[in-house]
């Protein structure tokens, strides 16, 4: 997903704004402050969840960016304002999802994003995938099909939002044909989606480091492929799995195929020491052969 330079995404969003086709997407659930008042829910587009019961003022919402309704706003404003209330932590609820660009009415668009929320899994069990949150969503691309991702999203043209570091990011879903209805979505993709939670715990972790500790190059497709490692080697306790992805970043992502890894992944068990009791046992002469030792790893 290209990143996008303020004053472009502003000049864009006046344009859009002055069309009628620009709104806010706004999840009040975690942020009372951003709920709307019984006389403001009429002029937005509430979003009702099929899955979880809330009252309309918890509801996500659409709310126009028109001048009409907001004469005051000033798009350089509100985009400095956001950036500033993004929250610092990626564990922390985003109640701002991003701006969306559309030409259907915000009715349409309301119903669509309220029948999308609710999935049909592998297993034939009705599931809540929360695309909207942008800690989700940043995510979505490298999971879905392009086809998926234009189903999605439907009558959404843009879907602009704020990443883990502040910057615009911008969701285009739609190449040549725009794709409409439910989506089918594999095995292998709902447990992908069921790994962002952990991935984005990973990128916190890391982001939380001291400067000289932090790994270099850390992003969302290592941390899960590493996260898939430690699945494979029986590893599912989420500190286990952090430790696992932590050092596979810091070390190099085959680490656990060495011989004395292998050695202490195979000793694990019931009634036995775990993942990170076993790796602290390991001495400073352990680490720097597996470290330097890339190449001697078991295939």
């Amino acid at each position: 997903m290209p990143v996008i330079e303020d004053a472009a995404f502003i000049a864009e969003a006046e344009t859009a704004m002055a069309a009628g086709q620009l709104y806010r997407l706004v999840d009040p659930c975690a942020a009372p402050e951003r709920q709307l008042s019984a006389e403001t829910l009429g002029k937005a587009g509430v979003i009702k969840n099929p899955l979880l019961a809330q009252t309309p003022a918890q509801c996500l919402y659409l709310w126009p960016l028109a001048r009409k309704i907001t004469p005051a706003l000033d798009l350089e404003d509100e985009l400095a304002e956001e950036k500033a209330k993004r929250p610092e932590s990626l564990l922390e609820p985003a109640p701002f999802c991003g701006w969306i660009f559309t030409q259907q009415a915000r009715s349409t668009v309301a119903t669509y994003i309220s029948r999308q929320l609710a999935q049909t899994t592998a297993e034939n069990r009705r599931a809540l995938l929360r695309f909207y949150d942008p800690r989700v969503m940043s995510q979505l691309p490298r999971i879905l099909q392009p086809s998926q991702l234009s189903a999605l999203l439907g009558p959404i043209d843009r879907w602009v939002y704020l990443d883990r570091h502040g910057r615009l990011r911008c969701i285009e879903p739609h190449d040549d044909r725009r794709h409409l209805g439910s989506l089918k979505l594999t095995t292998d993709q709902w447990q992908a989606i069921q790994r962002i939670g952990q991935i984005n715990r990973c990128l916190e972790l890391c982001r939380s480091l001291p400067e000289p500790d932090r790994p270099a190059g850390v992003n969302a497709m290592r941390i899960d492929a590493l996260i898939v490692a430690a699945q494979v080697h029986g590893l599912h306790e989420r500190t286990a799995v952090t430790a696992f992805v932590l050092h596979g970043l810091t070390i190099h992502e085959t680490f656990y195929q060495h011989p004395i890894m292998q050695r202490l992944l195979r000793s694990r068990g019931e009634d036995r020491p775990g993942y990170i009791e076993l790796t602290n046992r390991l001495s400073e002469r352990d680490w720097e052969t597996i470290t330097n030792d890339e190449g001697d790893i078991v295939t």
